[in-house]
């Protein structure tokens, strides 16, 4: 799992520039898949062919990251964020542009907001910058990947986990008359941009967010939720979008008569990409599995192996449980 995983995560996807992830999960997916293709915002779809149901599977593509706005007089990138971004998580991190060259995040103090800190490239002024980078190029985090028995802890886990699910699931997919569309969504972190296209396109009867859920187990944390180790999570609502209720129904039902471990996920903060696509058109009846995953928008965030499996067994359950 965490060799396939650190392929993922490898790869620089930051929002807009996530073209080498698709062409990754491309290469893997497309012997399992009636039909690829690729659609005009960049999101990659996969189809496996049916009579019965149209199921879309969503996980995004993209990660979090920082945009190049300016270069001043002695070479130091001022940045912006791409995503939600805490700059005192990234303090010192090490970052790499798109076009591979590599340099410090520096964040100067525990109040400094993105727009205060900028990213040390080595170079003494403008010119010697501007040589290396352009303005508007984009750059991610770097981290490396470890597993600790049952632990998985890397960086963009949000969401090339769910990419990693999704595959996963394709490899596993169970007898079914549903038609699935298994996508990989870009500029999710940036609002939902490619879930909002791809929805409308393929006018799903049902659509699935395959996400992380921030796991709210750890001694400083004040509001209940989701834990690591408690199984898939079954999103019932987020700020994005409230489930419906058949899709998280059926999603239980599929869990308890496989025996697969859940918990249900209500956030209070945040979203998922069906919030763009629960409402487009007719409408659709819309759901979501997430991994709880601790230090979500982090170097470091963290997950259980056995909840990932859990959101794959539960997924391949309920797309066999939904075509009877």
């Amino acid at each position: 799992m965490l060799e396939q995983i650190k392929r993922l995560v490898e790869i620089n996807g930051v929002s807009g520039g996530e073209k080498k992830v698709a062409e990754y999960i491309e290469g893997v997916i497309t012997p399992l898949a009636d039909k690829v293709y690729t659609d005009v915002m960049g999101s990659l779809v996969a189809v496996k062919r049916g009579g019965g149901k149209r199921v879309m599977l969503m996980a995004h593509t993209d990660e979090i990251g920082l945009v190049c706005t300016y270069v001043d007089e002695k070479g130091f990138v001022r940045v912006a964020a791409v995503g939600g971004i805490k700059p005192q998580d990234f303090a010192n991190c090490h970052i790499t542009f798109e076009n591979g060259v590599r340099g410090v995040f520096v964040c100067p103090d525990k109040d400094s907001k993105t727009d205060d800190c900028y990213v040390d490239v080595g170079q003494s002024d403008r010119e010697g910058t501007l040589g290396k980078i352009d303005i508007g190029m984009t750059a991610r985090f770097d981290a490396d990947s470890f597993e600790n028995e049952n632990v998985i802890v890397s960086k963009a886990l949000d969401d090339r986990l769910g990419c990693y699910i999704l595959m996963e699931v394709m490899k596993n997919l169970p007898e079914t008359d549903c038609e699935v569309y298994f996508v990989f969504t870009c500029q999710e972190e940036v609002g939902l941009r490619g879930a909002r296209v791809a929805g409308f396109d393929i006018s799903p009867d049902i659509a699935i967010a395959v996400d992380v859920t921030a796991a709210a187990d750890t001694p400083d944390c004040k509001t209940h939720g989701c834990k690591m180790g408690g199984g898939a999570a079954i999103k019932v609502r987020d700020s994005s979008a409230v489930c419906a209720k058949s899709v998280v129904d059926g999603l239980v039902n599929a869990a308890e008569n496989a025996g697969i471990p859940y918990q249900r996920d209500v956030l209070t903060a945040g979203g998922t990409d069906i919030g763009a696509v629960q409402t487009g058109g007719r409408g659709v009846l819309c759901g979501g599995v997430s991994v709880a995953v601790r230090n979500v928008h982090t170097c470091a965030e963290t997950a259980y192996k056995n909840d990932v499996r859990a959101a794959i067994e539960l997924i391949c359950a309920y797309l066999e449980q939904c075509a009877e």
